[in-house]
């Protein structure tokens, strides 16, 4: 079974401040309780709740390893690719943890402020498991599960930049908000500053989108078993189309599924580089029926004349999400080319 590992990352003369424990225990609470309950509220309900290692008093395990570099030297890095990777193999070097296919947290701490490591990065799958880098900032406060998660001092945390990029370790692809909803910034969306740019608000509320919970749902992690993990489900799509429904303003798109093992979802990201980025395209999100048929509700269709792709996927029973069954992530998803008139979406073959 895989396990996420906390890394702790400093310089050879740099010593962890006090309180890490505290506070990464914290950050852990926060995005279980977060990951969960989102889970939840789309019908994704989880096996597993508490995806983190504890001591026996409650708190997370953490790995603290040192650099052989020193921050004075100028040789320790305060923006670097890498730094993940060093933490991981720094980690199963002191800890003599094996070669397994976990998922790493590694925080990387160069001082306080205004003192940072700048790089934050993850990427992942069900499968191969995954890296996350991301900087720990020492301020004083306290984190509570219940909290918005833009507040002003989580804001100051990046608490949201530091489990955004957990959910890339744990395979979580962008996208952005489904804007009739009306449930704040999505965790795998824009920044902070760049969603209030572009959304002109002051919003503070986060929250999971149904399509993560959706890839969230058969990650080995919240499963309890890794079962197939490794394989690539042979997806084969039939009979895809898209419906204009002028009078309710959406778009459906349908058609049927086989695969080796079964999809119990499929996800179409709408894309539409024109008229937003990545971390604005919409995802929607439908169960596959038991014969493998499935319809899709594509409710905030792109309204003005551009060019875009859906990117379709499915998520299967063994956690990976794929879309031309030879790899995994958004990367291989099945794309459907389409232009925008007054009547709708309209395919280009």
């Amino acid at each position: 079974m895989p396990k996420v590992q906390i890394v702790f990352l400093t310089p050879a003369d740099v010593d962890a401040p006090t309180g890490v424990s505290r506070r990464l225990t914290q950050v852990a609470d926060y995005t279980e309780a977060m990951l969960v309950k989102w889970m939840k509220v789309w019908d994704y309900p989880p096996i597993r709740e508490q995806i983190f290692q504890r001591n026996a008093d409650g708190s997370v395990k953490i790995l603290f390893v040192k650099s052989p570099e020193t921050l004075a030297s100028g040789k320790f890095p305060l923006k670097d690719g890498n730094l993940s990777r060093k933490g991981k193999l720094l980690a199963m070097q002191k800890f003599k943890i094996p070669k397994t296919l976990d998922v790493w947290w590694v925080w990387v701490y160069v001082g306080d402020p205004p003192l940072k490591y700048s790089s934050y990065l993850g990427s992942g799958s069900a499968a191969a498991g995954g890296l996350s880098q991301v900087n720990y900032t020492n301020l004083p406060g306290e984190i509570f599960p219940e909290d918005k998660l833009a507040k002003p001092f989580l804001k100051e945390l990046t608490l949201k930049g530091t489990i955004h990029e957990f959910g890339h370790a744990l395979g979580l692809p962008h996208n952005g908000p489904l804007i009739k909803r009306d449930l704040g910034m999505p965790l795998m969306g824009a920044t902070i500053a760049n969603y209030r740019r572009v959304m002109k608000n002051q919003e503070e509320r986060g929250y999971v989108t149904e399509a993560s919970a959706a890839i969230l749902w058969k990650h080995p992690l919240f499963m309890g078993t890794a079962d197939r993990r490794y394989l690539i489900p042979k997806v084969v799509w039939h009979d895809i189309v898209v419906k204009n429904d002028r009078q309710k303003r959406v778009a459906h798109l349908t058609g049927r599924i086989t695969s080796n093992v079964p999809a119990h979802s499929i996800i179409v990201y709408d894309t539409a580089p024109d008229v937003h980025t990545q971390y604005f395209q919409k995802p929607y999100v439908a169960r596959v029926d038991q014969d493998g048929t499935f319809d899709i509700t594509i409710s905030e269709p792109v309204s003005v004349q551009a060019k875009g792709v859906l990117k379709v996927v499915a998520c299967c029973d063994n956690g990976t999400m794929t879309g031309d069954g030879k790899g995994r992530g958004l990367k291989s998803a099945h794309e459907i080319k389409y232009r925008t008139s007054r009547t709708g979406y309209q395919l280009i073959k």
